[in-house]
């Protein structure tokens, strides 16, 4: 038992290579100036690849409602969304203005979920008064960006863009120093250990 538990080792422990760290920090960093440097383009680029996405899983909805052996109703429906799918995506991707308000929309939409959650927990939750007082002003606050957002698509999603940009700018900065801290950590352990 105890050669199996050091074979398999621990995989609580686990700890990633620190080229890892590395490799995901330039990526961050890469996308971060990309969509601080140009919202609107990265914004539409999103967009797209939702749009793709939407086709690709409204094609295998289409064969599923082909291939399905749950009844006429099932088949039906299935087919019947694979097609709006195929359709709404092939609009998106020929139409860069539809790509923009599908980014603005999704983000919209996600900040809604975000606030009504929020407001939800700290009505319903059991936590304490402090802590149901901050969730409310998050969820108000998540409300309001996604109000924004529907009001003023365009300028709204370039400064979200924008602050996340930031963020992964930040974080992948972090991220490469994490892996070469890490690099330099490694090293000196297989100094020691010859």
């Amino acid at each position: 038992m105890e050669n199996e538990k050091e074979f398999l080792g621990n995989p609580m422990n686990f700890t990633p290579e620190w080229w890892t760290f590395v490799l995901m920090g330039l990526f961050a960093l890469l996308l971060g100036v990309l969509a601080f440097a140009m919202p609107l383009w990265f914004t539409e680029f999103f967009g797209l690849f939702v749009a793709f996405l939407v086709i690709i899983y409204s094609i295998i909805t289409l064969v599923q409602g082909i291939k399905s052996k749950e009844g006429a109703g099932a088949s039906i429906a299935l087919i019947i969304l694979g097609i709006l799918g195929i359709i709404i995506g092939l609009l998106i991707v020929t139409d860069a203005v539809a790509a923009f308000l599908l980014t603005t929309y999704l983000i919209a939409f996600w900040m809604f979920m975000i606030a009504f959650s929020n407001i939800w927990m700290a009505f319903t939750g059991t936590a304490g008064t402090g802590y149901k007082i901050l969730l409310a002003i998050a969820g108000i606050f998540a409300l309001f960006v996604g109000f924004y957002l529907l009001m003023y698509p365009i300028l709204g999603t370039a400064v979200i863009i924008q602050v996340l940009a930031i963020f992964a700018m930040v974080w992948g900065i972090f991220m490469i120093i994490t892996g070469m801290a890490g690099k330099g950590m490694a090293g000196a352990e297989t100094a020691a250990v010859e």
